[in-house]
């Protein structure tokens, strides 16, 4: 879950021992102890301080002698991140959910080693450095006497790599090439929480995703970024209700559930469901390539999952798709594409030194509607070929020609598809 930009900003002028200091003592006073104060549209600092005092989280606590000091430097801070507005001696438009949402997330940098390493570098990154002296990190974070921070640092690095953020380490020093405010996010993203969904809404968002396909705990997990154990508690709830069913059982022993059409969770029937899914598939088709379907054609889609996939399928490809967004969009998204087809067909030599082409499985796990397009792709050429070759009138030196018309004719297909 991404963190909002008054947290990033936070971090970033915070120092990491601060929770090692009296600021956290300060945040944590603005979260639990301050109902007395918030309704004040003014307040004078003094008088925030005597309520810190007295607050029942300092009572019996030795408080420092820098105290004024300190919630001075803290106001500062504060105030750069317009969490608050500081006029001399008083203190006015204070953001106290902004600041809760900052000492919300100290408390979870507090128990865990491998944030207070993404806070470190966070703050390091401040001044919009491309790299960063790992000795300085390490000075930084001292007062955390951690152990660990060399491995912790190579997760880091590799978890984000993969995740597309330009990071290496070299020579003991960390370097990044992507966009500060990308890497930012990168870096301090991981320290959030996956979810904070209610009960309710985490229930609805897997029941609305079922309702439209087959899906295992794990999947359900990745795509809707939450838990595994929370996904789990979910399932188990929604399977004694029976608003679930087994699909069926895939490798290492995964389950694959739908949602139950007998009982269903959106209070339709199964042919109520089926007909409008039918319906709207049918008119769709008839209206965007004047093709007629009927029932007939939808006899083979075993389950209304798979229709309401068909369906909602349906409704995006009639979206107008040729707006700068959209062309920006699928031209990128074509390009990925084109890369995992790349590196999934190799060519390769056989014992007749003729070229081959070995393909690698990866294809397999390509968006299947670009699979789709890649199919037909290759069955006309395939029927094309198959005229070439079967046409005993035709001379080698044909060929040629025959090769300028497929150029034609996908030439004319690509026009329509705005290539």
């Amino acid at each position: 879950m991404a963190l909002s930009s008054s947290v990033i900003y936070a971090l970033k002028l915070l120092k990491p021992d601060s929770i090692n200091s009296v600021f956290l003592s300060f945040f944590e006073y603005f979260k639990y102890d301050s109902d007395e104060i918030r309704t004040q549209q003014i307040i004078l600092k003094e008088d925030i301080l005597e309520q810190f005092k007295k607050s029942d989280r300092q009572k019996g606590k030795t408080l420092p002698k820098s105290l004024s000091e300190d919630f001075d430097e803290l106001v500062k801070i504060l105030s750069k991140l317009r969490l608050l507005e500081e006029d001399g001696d008083v203190l006015q438009n204070i953001k106290w959910d902004k600041i809760i949402d900052v000492c919300n997330i100290l408390r979870k940098i507090e128990s865990s080693d491998e944030r207070k390493v993404r806070w470190g570098l966070l703050h390091l990154l401040s001044h919009d450095k491309d790299e960063i002296n790992i000795n300085e990190l390490k000075l930084l974070l001292k007062n955390f006497k951690l152990t660990n921070i060399d491995k912790i640092l190579q997760k880091i690095i590799k978890i984000e790599s993969n995740s597309g953020l330009m990071i290496t380490n070299d020579n003991n020093k960390i370097k990044f090439e992507t966009e500060h405010k990308i890497t930012d996010h990168y870096i301090a993203d991981a320290i959030e929480e996956k979810s904070r969904r209610s009960p309710g809404e985490i229930e609805k968002d897997i029941l609305e995703l079922l309702d439209e396909g087959s899906y295992s705990n794990q999947e359900i997990s990745r795509i809707l970024e939450l838990d595994e154990a929370v996904v789990s508690r979910t399932m188990t709830k929604l399977r004694n209700q029976n608003k679930l069913v087994l699909s069926n059982f895939g490798t290492n022993g995964f389950r694959y559930y739908i949602t139950n059409c007998q009982n269903c969770p959106f209070g339709k029937t199964v042919s109520s469901c089926r007909k409008d899914a039918i319906s709207y598939i049918v008119s769709a088709f008839k209206e965007a390539y004047d093709v007629e379907l009927t029932s007939q054609h939808f006899d083979d889609v075993e389950s209304n999952q798979a229709l309401l996939s068909i369906k909602r399928i349906t409704k995006m490809s009639k979206k107008y798709s040729m707006t700068k967004f959209e062309s920006n969009l699928y031209e990128n998204y074509e390009k990925l594409l084109q890369i995992v087809i790349k590196n999934s067909t190799k060519k390769t030599m056989n014992a007749g030194n003729n070229d081959e082409i070995a393909v690698l499985p990866n294809l397999s796990k390509l968006p299947k509607i670009f699979q789709i397009g890649f199919k037909s792709g290759i069955q006309y050429e395939v029927q094309l070929m198959k005229k070439i070759l079967n046409d005993p009138k035709k001379k080698q030196s044909d060929f040629a020609s025959f090769l300028s018309k497929l150029i034609q004719d996908s030439n004319k297909m690509l026009h329509l598809f705005g290539h």
